[in-house]
């Protein structure tokens, strides 16, 4: 699939106020230490925890991933958000190149459209995030983002975009990641 654009970015969305109350209590919820449902495990290293129950969290977000899914031109068919994933770098951890979509539709037929990226704090070094644009000609047009996202930026892209976080070579990253699905493209 050709995409005109692989990603969609908004700086400083929301308030480090509001992106300092997420890491509040998020920070209270069980952190475990992260795994991949399809794939090598060695690829990540990071703790994670589960926000299910924030509905004005999933309201806001929606309205940011949604406006997103529209300027971006993508205009996927869109029904509703997974669980949200707090998400913990500390110094060294990474996530290697993977995708989020996973290898079989979930059992009501839905599959994982866009992922999101929602950047908590800023106070770390390393942990940039790059996401590839394949081409056949071994053309490399991968878009690293070199500068590090500020607190309330958030990063929307298609699930099947294969990205990456860089180690981590001082302080703790943490990110809000969520999935949001809908019927498979066929």
């Amino acid at each position: 699939m050709f995409l005109k654009n692989n990603n969609c970015v908004s700086i400083a969305k929301f308030s480090p106020q509001y992106c300092n109350e997420i890491i509040q209590k998020s920070d209270s919820l069980p952190i475990q230490e992260a795994n991949i449902q399809d794939g090598n495990q060695d690829n990540r290293s990071s703790n994670v925890a589960w926000v299910k129950e924030n509905q004005q969290l999933y309201k806001d977000l929606e309205k940011i991933v949604l406006e997103h899914n529209k300027s971006a031109g993508w205009n996927y068919d869109l029904k509703e958000f997974e669980p949200f994933q707090y998400t913990i770098y500390n110094e060294n951890d990474h996530y290697d190149w993977h995708i989020d979509s996973h290898t079989d539709p979930y059992p009501n037929g839905f599959i994982r459209k866009l992922s999101f990226t929602l950047c908590l704090n800023e106070d770390y070094e390393g942990g940039e995030f790059e996401i590839a644009n394949p081409n056949p000609k071994g053309i490399n047009q991968n878009v690293k983002f070199t500068d590090k996202f500020t607190t309330g930026t958030i990063i929307t892209f298609p699930s099947f975009m294969w990205h990456k976080v860089h180690p981590i070579t001082k302080g703790t990253r943490k990110v809000l990641v969520g999935w949001i699905v809908g019927p498979s493209f066929v």
